[in-house]
């Protein structure tokens, strides 16, 4: 099948099937981009890690979406931080509590004994 084939064909798509094609068409190119280039892929990973930038920014980036988002307990706050980077190379774990550490540092939140977490 050529490309202009296809495109015909995906003219005839509902709106949410040409979103899904999309989105998959997306992750497939990602992938194999990173087959053909995994050294590049390691590189831009290091470039991208969130904490090695100023700490300040990514804080400030980080508390701008959670007053949008406001996950209520602590595995949807990790999983919300997570998100925020993963076009970015992605985020370690432990970077994620570190950040969730300053978070309460500077009392932007408060997680209690029952993992649920307080927007102060």
């Amino acid at each position: 099948m050529t490309y202009d084939e296809i495109a015909d064909l995906c003219k005839e798509l509902e709106y949410r099937d040409k979103f899904r094609l999309a989105q998959l068409l997306i992750q497939l190119a990602r992938k194999e981009e990173e087959n053909q280039n995994p050294q590049k892929r390691v590189e831009n990973s290091r470039k991208a890690s969130p904490i090695s930038k100023d700490s300040v920014e990514i804080i400030q980036y980080v508390i701008e979406r959670l007053k949008k988002l406001k996950p209520s307990k602590t595995r949807s706050l990790l999983n919300s931080i997570d998100s925020m980077f993963q076009f970015q190379g992605g985020i370690s774990d432990s970077e994620k509590e570190q950040i969730v550490s300053e978070l309460q540092r500077l009392k932007h939140i408060r997680i209690d004994n029952n993992n649920r977490v307080t927007y102060l």
